[in-house]
């Protein structure tokens, strides 16, 4: 019986904490989602490669920007916490394809989407103010 109290305290115990950190990374991830995408003029940076960088508790990514002639040529994927394969490789694609970071989420992988967007807008904004 005793036992018994024991896993069924320990198992609600994980659900407030899991519970705890969902919340915290929702509230992260929506701040987030918040910004302006478009508040960058690509045409408006000097050519270069900015690195970026955003973490919202249990996803993150690195990225590299590189930007010639006022457009987003390459959008490089350095490091990404959530999983390679949850759609932030198509999502640098789209923001090449745009030459902006103020592109649709991929379906699926919001939070992994919305990071990355941001590690692009971060990066950008690097170009501003080097």
């Amino acid at each position: 019986m005793k036992i018994k109290k024991l896993l069924i305290g320990f198992i609600a115990l994980i659900l407030v904490v899991g519970g705890i950190v969902f919340f915290i990374m929702s509230k992260q991830v929506n701040q987030l989602a918040n910004q302006d995408f478009g508040m960058i003029d690509v045409a408006d940076l000097p050519d270069g490669i900015y690195q970026g960088s955003v973490s919202a508790l249990l996803v993150s990514a690195n990225v590299e920007v590189a930007v010639y002639d006022g457009h987003i040529k390459e959008v490089k994927l350095i490091e990404h916490n959530h999983g390679k394969d949850h759609g932030a490789e198509a999502l640098c694609e789209k923001i090449v394809s745009a030459n902006s970071p103020n592109v649709d989420i991929i379906s699926g992988a919001t939070a992994s989407s919305i990071v990355v967007k941001s590690a692009v807008l971060d990066a950008l904004k690097r170009g501003i103010t080097p």
